[in-house]
């Protein structure tokens, strides 16, 4: 458990740059004067390079292994962080360049981390210990919309966003130094794949080698076309939800509402903290419901809130009702969708191409992400509420797949369902 608390703490890293990219992003906007299109590339260039990142530790995971793959993250993502918070970096371009960096490592982290914990857990536990990493996740985006709330208050200024970014080198440091104290091979491989690997696994035991020689096959191929269609959907669902425009976004969405400032980062912080909460409730209940009821119960309650969000808006509500749906939203996210997501993609592949799988994946989880991110400030622009009319339509597609088409994969072994 231990090993898995560690390796959980890539998602904290994660967790912690989405927090910090949304706290950050009104002192962004007013730092360099960004037009809406120039706002959406600023938000997005670190989830187009956790696209990049991705596809890069597919690629490359079973070479580098689980823990080598989330070393080399957290190193990298550590020099970016710290660079932004240095003053020498003042171009626009510049800040792109570094959230790209960012971005990348965070890719390669929902590969690595998610991967190597579901091969950790014993069958009947393995939802709760991939769903670690989601937890992490929640954390620091609580953590992250806390420092900014308190950035906010002590310097109310445009430069309060390097030290929301730069922060998130600590993080990634913690994760550096404790990694050398879990083992470089999951013990459970052996026992859930088969005894071919029996003598990898004895070797990695004996710390010969942290790369398994694993064997090699073509992930795009016609016996694996069903595991891909369904990598492919619960990917694309969980971003088409909103839910990071909802995160990214928060403060534009309260601003639109007329709530002021100072409140909007109060908000913020009582919104992840429930978000946090809901996230500890469906780590005890993934196990035991399964992962189709949480996404189905997940899918309809995000219907009902994107719907109130959109009929909200225009009205001018008092801010207490943007508190309670917002609040319930992202209850209904993360009990559901946020918990599920990475469990479900890391018991969709076996052994073989399971790396390759985990990659394509978050690979499709990012591209969706960033479109979303990039065209957001313009839809709004155009229409306050349309994007979320459209959103919680797709949830009630999303119900329909779920219920017809998802297998469930609770208690099978890793990869039996292809």
């Amino acid at each position: 458990m231990v090993a898995a608390g560690i390796c959980s703490l890539g998602g904290l890293v994660f967790g912690y740059d989405l927090g910090a990219l949304s706290a950050a992003s009104q002192s962004l906007r007013a730092q360099f004067s960004l037009a809406p299109a120039q706002f959406g590339l600023t938000l997005s260039s670190s989830l187009w390079g956790t696209v990049c990142g991705s596809l890069l530790a597919g690629a490359c995971v079973d070479k580098l292994g689980r823990r080598g793959l989330i070393a080399g993250c957290a190193l990298l993502y550590a020099l970016a962080s710290l660079c932004l918070a240095v003053p020498f970096t003042q171009a626009w371009g510049q800040v792109l360049a570094m959230r790209f960096v960012c971005g990348m490592m965070i890719g390669g982290f929902t590969v690595g981390c998610p991967l190597y914990l579901a091969e950790l857990a014993p069958r009947a536990l393995r939802g709760r210990f991939v769903s670690l990493f989601q937890v992490q996740v929640g954390i620091g985006v609580v953590l992250a919309f806390a420092a900014g709330a308190l950035l906010v208050h002590w310097n109310p200024g445009s430069g309060y966003w390097r030290w929301c970014l730069g922060l998130g080198a600590a993080p990634a440091v913690a994760l550096l130094l404790l990694l050398p104290l879990v083992p470089g091979q999951p013990q459970q491989l052996a026992g859930e794949d088969g005894g071919q690997h029996k003598e990898v696994c004895a070797t990695q035991k004996a710390g010969l080698d942290d790369a398994p020689h694993l064997p090699r096959e073509s992930l795009f191929s016609r016996k694996y076309r069903r595991p891909l269609l369904w990598a492919t959907s619960i990917a694309f669902f969980n971003q088409i939800s909103g839910v990071n425009i909802l995160l990214l976004y928060m403060l534009d969405v309260l601003a639109s509402a007329g709530i002021g400032d100072l409140l909007r980062h109060t908000y913020t912080v009582w919104i992840s903290g429930l978000s946090l909460a809901s996230t500890l409730l469906g780590l005890s209940f993934i196990d035991r419901l399964g992962r189709k009821p949480l996404l189905i119960l997940g899918s309809a309650g995000m219907f009902a809130c994107l719907t109130g969000l959109a009929m909200a808006i225009p009205l001018h509500m008092q801010p207490v009702w943007y508190l309670l749906i917002l609040g319930a939203y992202n209850l209904c996210f993360s009990f559901s969708q946020g918990i599920v997501v990475w469990v479900y993609l890391s018991e969709l592949f076996p052994l073989a191409v399971r790396g390759a799988g985990q990659g394509y994946g978050s690979s499709v989880h990012w591209i969706t992400n960033a479109v979303l991110i990039s065209v957001f400030p313009i839809l709004e622009h155009a229409s306050p509420t349309g994007t979320f009319y459209w959103l919680a339509v797709m949830m009630v597609v999303q119900i329909g797949v779920v219920l017809f088409w998802y297998p469930e994969t609770r208690g099978t072994e890793l990869g039996a369902i292809a």
